[in-house]
């Protein structure tokens, strides 16, 4: 009589299992990684735009007769997006973009926090060399993106 007994044991169903849980946890780690990137990425991408957009009211001069300046308040957790030469609290025409939650602004550099597009120029009010930068990072500070503003008001970006 013959054993034809077929499948696979215990052990093996184990091991098996083992590989295929650890390589899932590898993928979920990646993709979380990933993830956190991206919206690092996203935030100083949003930032980048609302630069170019401040600087070109300053350049346009927005409807102004005289032109206006256009400028740039970092906080930690949002910036400000405001008219005049000077950031002003009490204005009610500023426009506050907050930060995802999770993520910070962070190593201001700009004096007072600010940063101004001349009117008709778009040039950086009062620049200041080595005094050009702001940076974007998550919580833990493993995903970082700054950003680089030039005397001509180009913006640039590293990771």
């Amino acid at each position: 009589m013959k054993n034809n007994q077929s499948g696979f044991t215990l052990v093996e169903l184990v091991v098996v299992m083992g590989i295929a849980s650890t390589l899932f946890g590898l993928v979920i780690f990646s993709l979380i990684n990933q993830q956190r990137h991206t919206s690092v990425s996203s935030s100083s991408d949003t930032l980048v735009s609302d630069m170019s957009s401040q600087q070109n009211k300053a350049m346009l001069g927005a409807g102004a007769i005289n032109g206006n300046s256009y400028g740039i308040y970092f906080q930690s957790d949002k910036y400000i997006l405001f008219t005049g030469s000077n950031y002003s609290s009490q204005n009610t025409t500023n426009f506050t973009v907050p930060i995802d939650p999770g993520y910070s602004i962070a190593n201001i550099t700009f004096p007072n926090n600010t940063l101004v597009f001349s009117a008709r120029t778009g040039e950086v009010s009062g620049f200041s060399s080595g005094k050009t930068t702001v940076t974007i990072r998550d919580s833990d500070g493993t995903k970082i993106e700054t950003i680089t503003v030039n005397r001509y008001g180009v913006v640039t970006k590293e990771n």
